[in-house]
């Protein structure tokens, strides 16, 4: 019902206001069946936010805003890789100059790195290589560190942790991914972050991958039990989804 209201309330606002485009964005998960979010307010907020960066207006919010929605309509919207692809790829494009003029800006280093890193996923390590990709994503995670390691709950660190343990060691190609590293990084992120529900997942996952399986259980199971974020719900339930699909071979 609140979400109803909000669409009417939203209607009545002027089709170029920043405000307005936030609330679309807010609504986005309005609708959704489990993980699968209906496209409709997402799309009204990019309409809004690409609008005001074609007048060259709020730039740095709109654009941090506009970069956030494209990454979520190819997680939670886009079903093909084909159309996951598509929206990863406007993040880069849009990501990339705003990057350049916004350097110190937490949220659009975050959107742009996750855009490489979900592109990354899909398209494969070898093929990532071959592009330059992994050290494109290297260097986004170091400087969002540098800049705002408390972003989204130490985004960075996560970033970091996930290379390190994702990223296969390649002997003579790629040797610098560190599972051991990966495990230390979450473990300090969780230092700020304890009740953080993606922290604690990366943090199983990390020692998963080390061989830490005990462990690991009890942080997955954490994850599945902590609350979701009002403001970041269904992100929040992708990483329950994925925990418990981890307890299930546990």
């Amino acid at each position: 019902m609140a979400h109803q209201l909000l669409i009417v309330l939203v209607a009545f606002f002027s089709p170029d206001d920043l405000q307005t485009g936030i609330n679309y964005f807010n609504a986005r998960s309005e609708n959704a069946v489990g993980l699968q979010a209906n496209a409709i307010n997402i799309d009204k907020a990019i309409a809004i936010f690409d609008g005001l960066l074609k007048q060259n207006k709020n730039v740095q919010v709109a654009g941090g805003y506009c970069l956030q929605c494209y990454n979520f309509k190819g997680r939670f919207v886009a079903i093909s890789d084909k159309d996951k692809i598509a929206a990863y790829s406007k993040t880069i494009a849009l990501g990339n100059d705003l990057v350049k003029k916004f350097p110190k800006d937490g949220k659009i280093r975050f959107e742009l790195t996750s855009a490489i890193a979900l592109s990354a996923e899909i398209n494969g390590v070898m093929k990532s290589l071959d592009d330059g990709v992994m050290t494109k994503l290297l260097y986004h995670t170091k400087m969002l560190i540098a800049t705002d390691s408390m972003y989204n709950n130490g985004g960075g660190w996560k970033f970091d942790a996930g290379l390190n343990y994702k990223t296969p060691y390649i002997p003579l190609i790629l040797t610098w991914p560190d599972k051991e590293y990966a495990v230390k990084v979450m473990k300090h992120a969780l230092v700020y972050f304890p009740t953080d529900v993606g922290a604690n997942f990366y943090y199983a996952e990390a020692l998963y991958e080390n061989n830490e399986k005990k462990i690991a259980k009890i942080y997955f199971e954490l994850a599945v039990k902590l609350p979701s974020r009002k403001d970041f719900m269904i992100e929040d339930e992708f990483f329950k989804v994925k925990s418990k699909k981890y307890l299930a071979k546990l």
